[in-house]
């Protein structure tokens, strides 16, 4: 399995892929150096340095492993994060990766180093220089991450727009984020004011000088920014993209929508009792009855009450069906949005 993907994720648009590709390349190195090759390293490095605890010693102390645990948890929680959710996020890489490897110098590094100097005084130069190195190995994994970031957003160019990632826009004081759904933006200016508005309600973008107009049906919203035109288009061109996924996603929905009403017409309750058989639909109407001869020496009481049994029992199974669709339809939706 690949941690990072070599197509640009989350985008299938050929035209933005191919666009993108140059950058994404530059990035993707970038992001598994620091996400994941360094801070691999690094848990290396705690292992080395448990290793060196058992140099004249019997047996290796359990606990002088801890640090080395603790190191190499701290790098899979940060490649696991960057493959499930963190690749559509560019902005929380530099934090994430500084947290992780930080976490790896406080729990694993430091307290290796102090370890192995206690068990094997011999080898101080090389804890030394092992320690040096897990420094060395976070701090560039740092620098590299927030290189990630600028290689894919630094510039921002149009085909940035039909993407997921968060595009943000700096401008004396204000700070324009133009998300998957909706465009936030604060400005101080004196006091911090925080502002925003879905794309749901913004009817047209106009631009002015230093400024984009987002207008709405309950009033305009000016926010400025260093380049209007270039915020223009970023912002026209992730509404359209919004637009699209909008309407493709009520055209599954509607189409998961009749496959369920399609399924429900189908169902069909059945019951057999003593020789007496009923069908029923979804909405529980009797669709049929079949008697074998055996009923012929049933007494009209027995008859009618054998047969009301078996029209029950037919509605509860039509019931169940109906039920266990209506359940499967919905965990579908919710998986879905999860996602």
């Amino acid at each position: 399995m690949t941690l990072i993907p070599h197509a640009i994720p989350l985008i299938n648009d050929p035209q933005v892929v191919h666009a993108l590709a140059a950058r994404w390349r530059r990035t993707r190195t970038l992001l598994l150096l620091s996400a994941g090759v360094l801070p691999v390293a690094i848990g290396i490095v705690c292992v080395v340095l448990a290793g060196m605890t058992s140099a004249g010693q019997r047996i290796m102390p359990w606990w002088s492993a801890i640090p080395a645990v603790a190191a190499a948890a701290c790098a899979w929680a940060l490649l696991t994060w960057l493959r499930r959710n963190g690749l559509s996020d560019p902005h929380s890489w530099l934090p994430a990766t500084t947290l992780m490897t930080s976490a790896q110098l406080v729990l694993g590094v430091l307290p290796g180093s102090g370890i192995a100097l206690r068990l094997s005084p011999g080898a101080a130069i090389a804890v030394k220089a092992l320690c040096a190195a897990g420094v060395l190995g976070a701090g560039s994994a740092s620098a590299l991450a927030r290189l990630a970031h600028r290689s894919l957003l630094s510039a921002p160019v149009l085909e940035l727009g039909s993407t997921a990632f968060p595009l943000v826009l700096v401008h004396r004081g204000t700070r324009l984020v133009i998300g998957t759904e909706r465009a936030d933006w604060t400005t101080r200016e004196g006091s911090r004011v925080d502002s925003g508005v879905s794309f749901a309600r913004i009817l047209r973008v106009t631009a002015h000088s230093h400024a984009i107009v987002l207008h709405t049906a309950s009033g305009s919203w000016t926010v400025p920014v260093a380049d209007p035109a270039t915020a223009q288009a970023l912002l026209r061109r992730r509404i359209e993209w919004w637009e699209e996924r909008r309407d493709a996603a009520a055209e599954r929905e509607q189409r998961r929508y009749l496959d369920l009403v399609r399924l429900l017409a189908a169902v069909s309750g059945e019951a057999t009792r003593g020789g007496i058989s009923v069908t029923v639909d979804s909405n529980g109407l009797t669709t049929g009855i079949a008697l074998s001869a055996e009923v012929r020496a049933l007494e009209p009481e027995v008859l009618a009450a054998q047969l009301m049994a078996c029209v029950q029992k037919a509605r509860a199974d039509a019931r169940r069906q109906v039920e266990d669709l209506v359940l499967d339809h919905a965990d579908d939706q919710m998986a879905k949005a999860s996602h």
